[in-house]
């Protein structure tokens, strides 16, 4: 029975005293629940708005939008109206809200994920201006499919990539989970998988330590690429070998024999190396081309690092006026993969994350095309 548009509706900030509304409306979903705790950390933490209607004094609906610091992306994680009052203009009024909020904050691209047959939901979002950029099979924990969806704030179009996306599987290997999100882009045919992953970043790397980087340098990443018949080449500023700097005796001469050997089998599989300084424009311009840059950035979202990684490889997938968008391998505890997919970041953001202080390389691997797997080595898989 439909009740006609609710022109009495409120829609505010959640309280703490709306928890148990709040805990009442999660019935409402077939799976993924949140719980009432869930609730309670959201409500206070920075990162995340929550969003409640009420209709006569009652809470009729939320939503929830998470944002991460040092991107201008948003999700929005849920949206949920009593089933007793939908078809009312509700989830307009609460997705009005949520974006609204999310331009406060700077955000120029909020991103969500709804269940494929919910075909109410999505001629909402689509009537908002959201558009389908993709599908997640077995996403719910029903095994339903969804449908990735994407809206953009600003005026203007933005050049983005289909790059698959893969989480790293541990602390240290950001750039090979970045390697293989590159090679599957241009066809590898080999699954992404935690075996791989380790593969590659013992081969890329010159020195283990339990950083964000790992010890794997920008040449081993380019090598290991070159030798499943990539394209490859790095940009950097820095001549010198990677970690030099941060490494004393037998560990820093275990850097610079790798380093030595990865330069040296670079240049027999055709990689390249220029050895000057880059900014997001060389990134945008690698992306325009067909390339897909993998970039060490340091310092750009203090409250998710440990002190003791003070950088980690990412991808960058896109770009647009004032914006480059990039993947982020490390998905925190509490998160989830969707929150870590084509993240917008500033350009001034980005060059400045490029050359943080703390450092321990500068660095740029372009992945180009991928040509023939002939020159792999026994133990390539």
């Amino acid at each position: 029975m439909s009740h006609g548009p609710a022109t009495d509706v409120r829609v505010r900030r959640a309280l703490r005293s709306d928890l148990d509304a709040l805990a009442e409306l999660e019935q409402a979903f077939p799976g993924d629940r949140m719980a009432r705790s869930s609730f309670a950390r959201l409500l206070a933490r920075d990162s995340a708005e929550v969003w409640v209607a009420e209709l006569g004094g009652q809470v009729v609906g939320d939503a929830v939008v998470l944002f991460r610091r040092g991107f201008d992306s948003a999700r929005l994680y849920s949206m949920v109206v009593d089933q007793r009052f939908r078809g009312r203009g509700i989830a307009r009024s609460l997705l009005e809200a949520a974006e609204e909020g999310a331009r406060e904050r700077g955000v120029v691209v909020m991103r969500l994920e709804v269940r494929e047959e919910n075909a109410p939901a999505l001629a909402l979002y689509r009537r908002a201006g959201y558009v389908v950029v993709g599908r997640a099979d077995d996403y719910y924990q029903d095994h339903a499919a969804a449908l990735r969806l994407r809206k953009r704030f600003v005026k203007g179009g933005a050049t983005v990539r289909g790059v698959p996306f893969h989480p790293q599987s541990f602390s240290f290997t950001s750039g090979s989970a970045c390697l293989m999100m590159a090679m599957r882009h241009h066809g590898y045919p080999v699954p992404l998988d935690r075996w791989l992953e380790l593969a590659l970043w013992r081969e890329a790397t010159t020195t283990f330590t339990r950083k964000g980087d790992g010890g794997l340098s920008a040449h081993g990443l380019a090598v290991a690429a070159s030798r499943r018949g990539f394209q490859s080449r790095v940009v950097t500023p820095d001549a010198g070998v990677p970690f030099d700097g941060v490494l004393q005796g037998e560990a820093r001469e275990v850097a610079r024999i790798s380093h030595a050997g990865f330069e040296r089998e670079l240049r027999g599989l055709g990689g390249k190396v220029e050895v000057r300084a880059f900014d997001h424009q060389d990134a945008a311009d690698a992306v325009e081309r067909g390339a897909v840059p993998l970039v060490l950035l340091a310092g750009f979202d203090p409250e998710r690092e440990h002190p003791e990684q003070p950088g980690r490889w990412l991808v960058v997938t896109g770009f647009d006026a004032d914006h480059l968008y990039l993947h982020d391998p490390l998905v925190a505890e509490g998160e989830a993969r969707a929150d870590n997919v084509h993240l917008a970041m500033k350009k001034e953001a980005f060059d400045r994350a490029c050359r943080h202080p703390e450092a321990a390389q500068r660095a740029m691997v372009l992945v180009e095309r991928w040509g023939s797997v002939s020159r792999r080595q026994p133990d390539d898989g």
